[in-house]
């Protein structure tokens, strides 16, 4: 049996990365008194994963962590279990259990969702680009692994962009491409959309809001895959 759980990774912790995030979710699972299964060997280890590394400096609404079990539990024990041994700032949504034969979480991720919040005298004008920006086919940008640096239109990779004006500037949501072959960044799209509309840095604060497998030609919440 393997439990899914959503949870939060906080403002205050948003600058947290992977590993102090791995060790953080390793204590609260052996506080929180679960069967959690271990690997075997001479440093076992609880086998646990996420679904995906979420940058240093973003929060998450919606992260997904995939621990394996060594007895059974029901999703309410598993998720007032967790909800005890996680602080504030990391409390779980969600849990559902299954079977072992479930596909890694990975493997289903298609999705990533995000929302700016953008500050700054230039953000109506921001606003009033995306139009423009959504309407062409083409949108160039210079995407970066640690390998290489490659010309890629972006445009194909983003599934919804959104905006709407907000108590101190505008907010962008959007939904973009997260698969091995092609994932677009939240700090890279941000970056061009300022590009084609010809403005300047601008204030922003981004946040992941969720992450969603695709099904029938719709986006569903990884966690009800």
């Amino acid at each position: 049996m393997r439990m899914l759980m959503e949870f939060a990774k906080g403002d205050t912790i948003r600058h947290l990365g992977l590993l102090d995030l791995q060790r953080t979710m390793q204590r609260a699972l052996r506080r929180s008194g679960l069967p959690v299964a271990y690997s075997n060997g001479y440093n076992p280890h609880i086998l646990m994963s996420f679904a995906s590394a979420l940058s240093s400096g973003i929060p998450g609404d919606a992260e997904l962590v995939d621990v394996a079990l060594g007895e059974e539990r029901t999703e309410e024990e598993c998720l007032q279990a967790m909800r005890r041994a996680l602080p504030p700032v990391m409390q779980p949504g969600r849990v559902r259990l299954v079977d072992d034969r479930f596909p890694k979480l990975g493997k289903l991720l298609t999705h990533a969702g995000y929302r700016y919040a953008v500050t700054g005298p230039d953000s109506e004008a921001l606003l009033e680009s995306l139009a423009s920006f959504l309407a062409k086919e083409e949108i160039m940008a210079v995407r970066k692994s640690k390998s290489a640096e490659t010309l890629v239109n972006i445009r194909p990779m983003i599934r919804k962009l959104e905006g709407a004006k907000a108590e101190n500037g505008v907010t962008l949501d959007a939904a973009v491409s997260f698969t091995e072959a092609a994932t677009l960044k939240p700090d890279l799209l941000f970056a061009t959309l300022l590009r084609e509309a010809g403005l300047q840095e601008t204030g922003c604060r981004i946040r992941r809001t969720g992450l969603y497998t695709e099904r029938d030609g719709h986006l569903i919440p990884l966690i009800e895959a």
